[in-house]
């Protein structure tokens, strides 16, 4: 019995991951990116000296944010209301003040996990320094990333 038990958890856990892999697709971008035409999202016009606190609508799609790029003022005290319009599994993570991944000052997705049609907050404070910070989906690394211009 015992034995039956562990070979359809195996079974069904193997079929979970076959799906995620199918629904990911391959290393080819599908949807959401223009061909890197699509402006960054903007806070507020260059030069207004930070504070703010700004927010953002972002799609997650399979192997794709939208938008990708987004300029925002030292100091804004950021939202990002993300949703997944696809039909994998994805979350949005963003490096922090060392534009380093997985280190305490990550500000990622309030639900780490977020489910095909599901919609989850990320709040992130704009480091002072200004410069590119990178984020990302933790799991489709190479594929869902992007960045954040400080200025």
């Amino acid at each position: 019995m015992l034995k039956l038990l562990r070979l359809a958890l195996l079974t069904g856990a193997l079929a979970a991951a076959t799906a995620a892999i199918i629904a990911c697709g391959g290393g080819e971008e599908s949807g959401g990116d223009n061909g890197g035409t699509t402006p960054p999202a903007t806070a507020r016009p260059s030069g207004d000296g930070g504070g703010d606190e700004v927010e953002f609508e972002v799609s997650m799609g399979d192997n794709f944010f939208e938008p990708k790029e987004f300029t925002v003022g030292a100091g804004d005290a950021l939202t990002f209301n993300v949703t997944n319009d696809g039909s994998a599994i994805h979350n949005m993570r963003i490096a922090g003040a060392d534009n380093e991944y997985n280190n305490d000052d990550d500000a990622v997705t309030e639900e780490e996990i977020i489910s095909g049609g599901q919609s989850a907050v990320l709040n992130w404070e704009a480091p002072e320094e200004a410069g590119d910070y990178d984020f990302r989906c933790d799991f489709h690394t190479d594929a869902m990333t992007g960045t954040i211009t400080v200025e």
